[in-house]
């Protein structure tokens, strides 16, 4: 038994990994319209969770066991946040945009502190306080730029900002259908798919000529952070060590950064690292609740 929840928890852990690659992976497909991006990375999720689905016969059942408010919650959810994030990583600079994103676990520990069956605690909103201070850091020291740079980033800014409120809120929202089965997350991707296709062809020009890293980059996102990490979680969820998991989740922003520090796309200043840790060791204070009754909040599909 240990064994299996030990093998749990690192498999879901390799799940908070590759989301954290989620902010690389939109930096390399950056030449791709954002709406197009969205069609095709979750078009390669959808094939592979159709198969894999399929293969364990639950396709018909779980299309049974997922009420239809269920599938539009979620596959509008799922269509918002990654438009919003995949535009904000191209309008705005990539590591501001992926703190600022990295803002939802905070606020799903605001959100659910203020509902009926939940208290707000002084945790709580000094764990806020701490996060939006260091936000404001990272924009007063991008604000010494020219006039024309901050209007041409302040859409990607607020782009990132939406991605914090609207996984936050989806993520709340979602503990009312906590049984509706794993598998539902394919009609979610989906109904993604098909919204972001439409958005697609409505929206945006068709242009599919594209260099091979970049196709490269919009098929990792498909399979790993989009596709694989959430068989990990599911798997880390049910059998890992759950507190861990919440836990560690918690060091997806500073994992964000440090990938793209690596890879070169942006050297971090001083203030965008000191920001990075302010940020991560919020949300992980305001997850702390004294009291007898802990809840896990954290819930990124």
């Amino acid at each position: 038994m240990a064994l299996t929840s030990t093998r749990g928890t690192i498999i879901g852990s390799i799940a908070i990994l590759l989301w954290s690659s989620l902010a690389l992976f939109t930096t390399q497909a950056n030449a791709v319209p954002p709406l197009l991006l969205l069609a095709l990375t979750f078009s390669v999720a959808s094939v592979l969770f159709f198969i894999v689905y399929l293969i364990k016969g639950q396709l018909v059942s779980s299309w049974q066991q997922t009420p239809t408010r269920a599938k539009l919650m979620g596959g509008i959810s799922f269509f918002l946040y990654h438009f919003c994030y995949f535009y904000a990583f191209q309008h705005a600079p990539p590591i501001e945009a992926g703190l600022i994103a990295y803002l939802w676990p905070l606020l799903i520990v605001l959100m659910a502190g203020m509902s009926s069956t939940n208290k707000l605690l002084w945790t709580h909103l000094l764990g806020a306080i701490v996060a939006f201070i260091a936000t404001g850091m990272m924009l007063h020291s991008r604000a010494a730029g020219s006039s024309h740079e901050i209007q041409a980033t302040s859409l990607g800014y607020g782009a990132a900002f939406a991605c914090a409120f609207i996984w936050s809120g989806y993520s709340v929202a979602n503990r009312r259908f906590h049984k509706v089965p794993s598998s539902a997350v394919l009609w979610y991707c989906l109904m993604t798919t098909l919204l972001a296709v439409i958005a697609h062809l409505l929206l945006e020009p068709l242009h599919w000529h594209f260099s091979t890293n970049t196709w490269v980059a919009v098929i990792g996102l498909g399979l790993g952070p989009v596709g694989i990490a959430f068989f990990c979680w599911d798997m880390g969820v049910k059998r890992g060590n759950l507190s861990l998991l919440g836990v560690l989740s918690y060091t997806a922003p500073a994992l964000s950064t440090a990938w793209l520090g690596l890879f070169g796309h942006q050297t971090p200043t001083d203030t965008q690292v000191v920001a990075c840790v302010m940020i991560t060791a919020s949300a992980l204070f305001a997850s702390l609740m004294p009291t007898k009754r802990k809840t896990s909040l954290v819930q990124k599909p």
